[in-house]
């Protein structure tokens, strides 16, 4: 019987490709495994990362285990082994939502709205916790009920980028982490196209809400293609970088997204009669209602705020307060407002 430590020494193995290592492991051929990893010299080292790794509650996931995602299980590339903290949601109702590191306050925004709203009716998130638009998703799914995953380009252990610490630590705790790498593997740059293999390789279909032209996104986006799967795009401005990549998308046959309707009838049509929208239910009085219709879905600064409202600054910034507690608006660095 295969064991765990042979599996693992199967997916270290160098020269022999991840075709050949899966086509080893679904033969149950014991002599064509025990006769690949003849030489391989790290079996104590594996025994100490196993080790370590149930002291961390890091479980490993062979291609051969139930608990692997189904829809990754099913791509000819598929990682023969991946490491996992917390719990992967069992079937096939996920989405991936990838972007812009350098993401516009908007396209933050909105990768948040779509998260949540998604995560709301039991569809799962997953990104790559990169910052700007990965992190913004990842965040909007953890604000319902704590659906996403996040797909790392390094070890397990290792969270990059740091300042993305918090939400790992989040993700750990209500979603899953998941890696191919093992304990301590660095996020060297070769890595996250692998990484977004797997991205691309879990999800029905790819959300990119923001790309620039050399956007890491539209590697992702490039798989979901070959792997079958559905890919789509947010349209932004012509005169804006961060959004050239997700408009050749576009240009070059990904879905137009123009609301969330969209990603429900083209990935998930059973899901189609639940309401994915509701009326803005935050309470407001008429001086509330004014300020907040000054404010629109992209960034606004609080000067220009004041300067539309014909107000006093004092009594602005007393109504932005009142409305950021009634979380009808976020504020950005720099003194930027947008809609919730």
């Amino acid at each position: 019987m295969t064991n765990l430590c042979e599996i693992i020494a199967l997916s270290r193995i160098k020269g022999l490709s991840l075709f050949k290592k899966r086509e080893i492991l679904e033969s149950n051929d014991t002599g064509a495994l025990k006769n690949a990893i003849k030489d391989f010299k790290g079996f104590k080292e594996i025994e100490k990362e196993l080790k370590r790794l149930d002291d961390m509650n890091i479980e490993v996931l062979t291609i051969n285990d139930k608990e692997y995602p189904v829809l990754l299980k099913n791509i000819p590339d598929a990682p023969v082994v991946i490491y996992k903290k917390g719990r992967i949601p069992e079937g096939t109702k996920y989405i991936s939502i990838v972007g812009s590191r350098k993401a516009t306050y908007a396209g933050i925004n909105i990768s948040e709205k779509i998260a949540q709203t998604l995560s709301s009716i039991g569809i799962t998130v997953v990104s790559g916790l990169a910052r700007g638009i990965d992190a913004a998703a990842h965040r909007g799914a953890l604000n319902e009920k704590g659906k996403t995953v996040a797909v790392l380009g390094s070890g397990i252990d290792i969270c990059y980028p740091s300042e993305n610490y918090y939400l790992y630590e989040r993700i750990g705790r209500e979603g899953a982490i998941i890696s191919e790498y093992g304990l301590g593997e660095k996020p060297y740059p070769f890595r996250f196209p692998e990484r977004n293999r797997i991205i691309a390789g879990m999800s029905m279909g790819i959300v990119v809400v923001e790309a620039s032209a050399k956007s890491g996104s539209l590697i992702t986006a490039r798989l979901g293609l070959e792997y079958g799967r559905e890919v789509m795009a947010i349209p932004g401005s012509i005169f804006n970088e961060e959004y050239r990549g997700a408009n050749r998308l576009i240009k070059d046959g990904a879905r137009l997204i123009e609301g969330l309707e969209d990603i429900i009838a083209n990935c998930f049509p059973e899901l189609s009669g639940f309401s994915v929208y509701s009326e803005n239910k935050v309470d407001m009085d008429e001086e509330e209602s004014y300020i907040y219709n000054l404010i629109g879905n992209d960034k606004i600064h609080i000067d220009e705020i004041i300067d539309k409202s014909k107000r006093q600054a004092k009594e602005v910034m007393a109504i932005i307060t009142r409305l950021e507690m009634k979380e009808a608006i976020r504020q950005f660095p720099g003194g930027y407002y947008i809609k919730r």
